[in-house]
This record gives structure tokens, C-alpha cells and sequence, in this order.
């Protein structure tokens, strides 16, 4: 996926041409809330004994447009605005994951009509290190900093006094955290990220599989990846003696290796710095308007 700073220009471009006077706090909340997950999978990876293969199917029922309507509904009832609000956050997140789709992503992709459909959704257009990627995540910087000072002075309009508002902000966010077990079936039956391939370790022989930006070593002459379960494969027809990230589509030949069809070497710094200056200024841009006229909200 985009960084988070490309997403910022594309929402705010985006939705204000649909919406007009869409606040860009929340047009930048909505650009960011599906990898709402994402974000929190780095937290409970660190659990002991989590299964991380389960935690994959959460989060990849939790980054559905289904989803980020659920969590949308629950943060919009924090504003005097409700209806417009949450416009705003379902719009951002159908413009996030339509921006996602855009990229090439092997063994990855969106979800924009599930629960009815699986299948993931992806054009394959350009690398996430590629002219596009660059010019986007410009354009991101550029449209923040243009639209700063406009958007740092708008209203907050929080309503944080009703307690009607507070019991649908709970009940939403309940919906978002505890009805993803009960769809985790679906994406695996789908084979989303090719997670039921690599789970069902004993049927891997022969099985073709890919792995989206993980952490490649050579090691001993050999050539190995770490999947997103922690575990090592090795690796066969790779030509690769450095340590990288890279994305991969590969086939078993037994339970632990695979021979490699192609690779690809990302660039995780560019990406995760991106994304990093990209949350800082949204923190920012709330931080700063709470500070000074959260009282007046």
C-alpha cells in the first residue's frame, strides 16, 4: 500500500471535490483507518503464543471497506456533525483502498464487497517504488503544507457531552473489534495472502504461493525469507546475497523450501519514513486545533 503521506493529498484532493467543505481533520483520519489495523498488528505480534496466522485473517477482515464504514460510523459520533462526518470517513476509506488497489502487490490487495466477496482486489499498475509512489507522496507533502493553515483553524465541532453519542461510539467499536472472529473462515476458504497454503504446512509440496514484502537473508549460502508467521523458508533459484525486503512468488518443493519463479527488492525505508512523517503531521494537525479551541467544542 501507498504510504501514509501519498494517501494525504489523494483524500484531501478527493474528497473536498465531492465534499466541499469536508474538514481535512477528518478527511485525513478517513485517509488513514484502513491500515487502522495494520497499525495495531505490529502491537500484537509482540503477544507470546498470539497465532500469528489467525491475526492475519483478523486484521485482513478488520481492512475491509466493511469495516472501515464500522469504525468510520463509531469515530463520526464524536462530531455535532454526524452524517457529514462519517461521509467523510467512508469516502476517505474508499478512496484509500481504491489508491491501495492501484499498486502491484503480490499475494496482497483490497477487499471493497466483502462480506460477499473474498477474492482480492488489485490493478498490479506500479511498485510501491516507482515515479507514481514518488510524485503522490510529494503531492501529499505539497497539498498539507498549502492547505495547512485553512485547515488548522476549522472548527472542531466534537460532541463530547451526549451521552447518546458515547454508547454509539462504544457499540461500533465493539462491532469492530469482536465480530472479526466470526468471518476469519471466509478469507481463509479464499486463501487471502495465501495464508491457507502456507498454514496447512503438511499439503505444501507442489503448492504455487507468494509473500508480500518480508525480510530476505542469506545465510550459509543459503537464500531465506521469513513469512509474516515468523517462519524461515528457504529458498532455491534466488540469486540474492544481501539482506533485503522483498515480495516473492515461489512454489514448494517440500515443507521448509521452495524454488523462486521471480523477486522483487522493496525499499521499506522510503515507505515506512513516508508513512511516519504522514502520522506526525495528522497528530499534528488534531493536536494543535484541541489544544487551543478543544475547550470551546
Amino acid at each position: 500500500m501507498p504510504n501514509t503521506l501519498a494517501h494525504l493529498g489523494v483524500a484531501g484532493l478527493a474528497t473536498r471535490s465531492v465534499i466541499t467543505a469536508a474538514d481535512l481533520k477528518w478527511i485525513y483520519v478517513g485517509g488513514i483507518l484502513p491500515d487502522l489495523s495494520w497499525i495495531l498488528q505490529r502491537i500484537l505480534r509482540k503477544i507470546p503464543g498470539i497465532n500469528l496466522y489467525d491475526l492475519n485473517l483478523y486484521i485482513t477482515v478488520q481492512s475491509t471497506l466493511l469495516f472501515g464504514l464500522v469504525i468510520s460510523l463509531a469515530l463520526a459520533s464524536l462530531s455535532k456533525e454526524y452524517l457529514k462526518t462519517f461521509s467523510i470517513l467512508a469516502l476517505g476509506c474508499l478512496i484509500h483502498l481504491l489508491l491501495d488497489s492501484l499498486e502491484i502487490k503480490w499475494a496482497n490487495g483490497v477487499h471493497l464487497f466483502a462480506p460477499f466477496k473474498w477474492e482480492l482486489l488489485n490493478f498490479n499498475l506500479f511498485w510501491n517504488e516507482s515515479i507514481p509512489i514518488y510524485l503522490i507522496t510529494l503531492f501529499g507533502l505539497i497539498y498539507f503544507l498549502i492547505t495547512y493553515k485553512k485547515g488548522i483553524i476549522f472548527p472542531l465541532n466534537l460532541e463530547l457531552k451526549k451521552l447518546k453519542r458515547w454508547l454509539i461510539l462504544i457499540s461500533f467499536v465493539l462491532i469492530y473489534f469482536l465480530l472479526p472472529p466470526f468471518l476469519l473462515n471466509q478469507p481463509l476458504e479464499a486463501n487471502n495472502h495465501f495464508i491457507k497454503t502456507l498454514k496447512n504446512v503438511n499439503e505444501r509440496p507442489g503448492k504455487y504461493f507468494e509473500i508480500d514484502k518480508r525480510p530476505y537473508r542469506f545465510e550459509n549460502g543459503t537464500g531465506i525469507i521469513k513469512t509474516f508467521a515468523n517462519e524461515d523458508i528457504e529458498l532455491k533459484k534466488i540469486n540474492l546475497k544481501t539482506s533485503e525486503t522483498i515480495s516473492l512468488k515461489a512454489m514448494f518443493i517440500d515443507e521448509k523450501t521452495a524454488e523462486v519463479f521471480d523477486y522483487h527488492i522493496h525499499s521499506p525505508l522510503f515507505r515506512d519514513g513516508s508513512s511516519y512523517i504522514g502520522l506526525t503531521l495528522i497528530l499534528i494537525f488534531w493536536i494543535i486545533p484541541f489544544y487551543k479551541y478543544g475547550k470551546k467544542s
